[in-house]
């Protein structure tokens, strides 16, 4: 099968009909339709043949790019040390000096100057180049040096939280250590599908499954999208500049950019350091869409599994991969509508995306299972600002998110909507540019499918969930930045999206998540062997149980509120009928028999749970009424903050 070029069928010198796609002429022909004259390759309309006149005749110039300028600093130098040099050298008599006027004519006049200051000129030359070749070559090393140590820094930061594991990734734990059929087992109460839970699973035989370790899966699958982020930023690149919508070097901007945005994105850099399949979902995201572009362009059997199984990959991870994967294959049966002479491709790019419903089979009763029971019960609704509030919980925390959200919607905006025109100037159609309108399509509908999912379907519209559609919206802003006019200012928003999402990444590495190592240490101090220990509500039990672990064989006994499933895991199924039933009067009998008057009761608490109401407040309030009451651990502002108390014995 031919490759199928992706172009812009609004783009100038494209024919308004045809019969199947067609070659755009070079975007940066000396024929430019906007009458600006560029560098970029001539179009197939055919060049006139200018000869060549020396450098010293000419009178009109182009106007000087940055390595232009440096070069021509340079061979200035370089002119006057070799002037000096040879009137050293060379001295004349009275008289005799050559005047500017006649020097300029030796050289206008070519092969009928003096063959001694036709050396002179050839020499001054040489000299100007090789001081200017040395000049600008250390701008590239110095780009290839800040952009690595951007890189590294991001990279550390991805395994240098010192956070205690929170809820989520408690029970990922919890549940990714059992043998693999209590694995699979345990998966149908918590409502995830299994591939990241299977990989953790061998991870951990591996390495074990202390705090690092088994974050440390997670920051290798992020450093991983690293080069697919490169490689996809060049090919963005690529695209734009064979659509006449980019520079030439617009495939090196537009990587550079992307790798950057990637290395250095909070959202990236927050996930890259937890327990939890975000990670995966981003680098999956990225092959899918390689994947996807590679069967467009050749629809090979090859090229097709590999779509197949991407496209499986993605379902097994997370569940909102659906709406990107709704988003991608109404795109390609519109293709097929719209465009006859690419039917073919994405029709069997569409079939090959549809064939992973047979590797999703075996996991079909659990996932229908997990929709009728389980779901996200915690879950407000939202309005609908959401999608942009989104953009601005990728780019980190308020101090510094701010600045970094400006530059991400800024840069997609640009690079939707803008195409550079000349050095100066950008050409703005509304209606967006190839391939900006696709990547905003990418970016935008999944997470419009996800809004509307929440408002009627009442699933979790969560910002975790969201990085099925950070690679887009990365990628579309990396293009604008590159369709900026001039390297330097290029240079300078790269400087500002870089420090803006390193400082955010910082402050969420580095921020404790939990409170459940501080209360874990002080349930050990205080508790006698035989001593209960109660969880309300029982989202606060995984993180505090293993941490408890973490310190020796327990001696408590631990008792969760309305769950049976134990302090390790929460059990989601029928989880909001469970918790209206449940009755915080009932459960202090409750904790209060099984301390009995020999033994104290630890309550660890925390109120403003949705469907718990007021309930572990009557806990603690009918407990009081039993015992004494003494607050050991006030509550603080964190993710996921809770207090502990302690009821003291009978006697």
């Amino acid at each position: 099968m031919s490759s199928v070029p992706i172009v812009d069928a609004d783009a100038p010198g494209t024919p308004a009909t045809g019969s199947g796609p067609t070659v755009l002429p070079g975007p940066r022909s000396p024929q430019a339709s906007d009458g600006v004259p560029h560098e970029g390759p001539p179009s197939d309309a055919g060049v006139a043949t200018v000869p060549a006149v020396p450098a010293a005749a000419t009178t009109t110039t182009a106007p000087a790019t940055a390595t232009d300028t440096a070069t021509d600093t340079a061979t200035d130098t370089a002119t006057a040390t070799a002037t000096a040099t040879d009137t050293d050298t060379a001295p004349t008599k009275p008289g005799e000096g050559v005047s500017g006027d006649r020097l300029a004519g030796e050289v206008v006049a070519g092969d009928r100057a003096p063959a001694a200051w036709r050396r002179r000129v050839e020499r001054v030359e040489r000299l100007g180049r090789a001081a200017g070749t040395r000049i600008v070559s250390l701008v590239p090393r110095l780009l290839l040096a800040v952009v690595a140590v951007a890189v590294a820094v991001g990279a550390v930061m991805r395994f240098a939280t010192p956070s205690h594991l929170w809820l989520d990734e408690s029970l990922t734990v919890a549940i990714a250590s059992r043998p693999v059929p209590d694995l699979l087992h345990a998966l149908r109460h918590d409502g995830s599908p299994p591939l990241y839970y299977l990989l953790l699973h061998g991870w951990i035989h591996v390495f074990g499954d202390g705090d690092v370790a088994v974050r440390a899966l997670s920051g290798v699958l992020s450093l991983l999208t690293l080069p697919l982020a490169w490689l996809a930023g060049r090919r963005v690149g690529r695209t734009a500049f064979a659509a006449g919508n980019g520079e030439r070097d617009a495939p090196l901007w537009v990587g550079v950019a992307t790798l950057l945005m990637f290395a250095c994105s909070p959202y990236a850099i927050r996930y890259g350091s937890e327990t939890r399949m975000y990670s995966l979902v981003v680098l999956l995201v990225l092959v899918f869409g390689f994947a996807a572009v590679r069967a467009l362009e050749r629809s090979t059997l090859p090229r097709l599994g590999t779509l197949t199984l991407a496209t499986a990959a993605l379902v097994y991870t997370h569940y909102w991969t659906f709406l990107l994967i709704f988003t991608v294959a109404a795109f390609l049966l519109l293709q097929a509508r719209r465009r006859p002479h690419y039917r073919r491709v994405t029709l069997r790019a569409f079939a090959a995306m549809a064939a992973s419903a047979a590797l999703f089979a075996p996991w079909m009763p659990s996932f229908l299972f997990q929709m009728l029971h389980t779901g996200t019960p915690w879950a407000p609704k939202v309005q609908a600002q959401v999608l942009l509030d989104t953009v601005f919980d990728w780019a980190g925390p308020q101090s510094t998110g701010a600045l970094l959200g400006v530059v991400l919607l800024g840069g997609a905006l640009i690079g939707l909507t803008a195409r550079p025109v000349g050095r100066q100037e950008l050409a703005v159609r509304v209606t967006g540019r190839v391939p900006g309108r696709y990547l905003a399509a990418i970016w935008l509908l999944p997470l419009v499918l996800a809004y509307f999912v929440n408002m009627f379907g009442g699933s979790a519209y969560a910002e975790r969930y969201t990085g099925i559609a950070l690679p887009a919206c990365l990628l579309l802003a990396s293009l604008g930045i590159a369709q900026l006019p001039g390297a330097k200012v290029r240079a300078i928003v790269l400087v500002v999206a870089v420090f803006s999402g390193l400082a955010g990444g910082w402050q969420l590495a580095r921020t404790e998540r939990t409170q459940a190592g501080e209360i874990a240490g002080r349930i050990v101090a205080l508790a006698r062997p035989g001593d209960v220990v109660a969880y309300c509500p029982d989202q606060l039990g995984p993180a505090v149980h293993r941490a408890l672990v973490r310190h020796g064989p327990l001696t408590v006994r631990e008792i969760v509120y309305a769950d049976t499933a134990g302090p390790a895991l929460v059990d989601w199924v029928d989880y909001a009928d469970r918790m209206q039933r449940a009755n915080g009067t009932a459960f202090a009998a409750e904790v209060n028999g099984l301390a009995g008057p020999d033994h104290a009761v630890l309550l660890v608490r925390a109120d403003g749970y949705r469907f718990l109401e007021g309930a572990c407040a009557v806990l603690s309030d009918q407990l009081a009424t039993l015992r004494d009451r003494t607050v050991q651990v006030e509550r603080r502002d964190l993710y996921e903050g809770a207090s502990l108390e302690r009821f003291s014995t009978l006697r």
